[in-house]
């Protein structure tokens, strides 16, 4: 599943730990595969399950008091397209669209997330969420116009 593991690159900066994450919430899935009743609700099921991994490792990073940074590695890659050429500009361009994606609603933020990591469609992204294709459609709107209006402001 692509879409998870994109899901999480995008909320952890560690690459390698968000494979662990990914890994530890599949096994976490399999030992309790019986309590799924149906199987068209996996990615839902798998999502949330992720989540709580997630959740769980970061509240074991903090009581060790250490920082853990969320970053989506996929907008670093679209801000680093050809024809940039200061590195200085594109990082502080890609440390400022983080900030504001990370400032976002996470009913805003997650569809967003996911619909760029992998691309997935609106209705999987739905069935993932537990919600209507028309709902992820909303609020993928109003996370990049939040996104816009916030970028305008900031160019002001």
């Amino acid at each position: 599943m692509g879409w998870l593991l994109g899901w999480l690159r995008g909320r952890v900066r560690d690459p390698e730990l968000a494979h662990d994450i990914c890994q530890e919430s599949f096994l976490k899935a399999l030992r309790s595969a019986a309590f799924l009743k149906d199987p068209a609700r996996f990615p839902g099921w798998l999502y949330q399950i992720a989540k709580n991994t997630l959740r769980d490792h970061l509240r074991r990073k903090a009581r060790r008091r250490r920082w853990f940074l969320f970053a989506d590695s996929e907008y670093l890659d679209a801000l680093e397209a050809p024809g940039r050429s200061d590195p200085v500009e594109t990082s502080e361009e890609a440390e400022s669209m983080l900030r504001a994606i990370r400032e976002l609603p996470p009913r805003y933020r997650e569809p967003l997330l996911l619909r760029h990591s992998r691309d997935l469609s609106y209705a999987e992204i739905g069935a993932i969420l537990g919600i209507s294709e028309n709902a992820v459609q909303v609020r993928i709107f109003r996370a990049r116009k939040t996104l816009r209006e916030r970028e305008r402001q900031r160019h002001r």
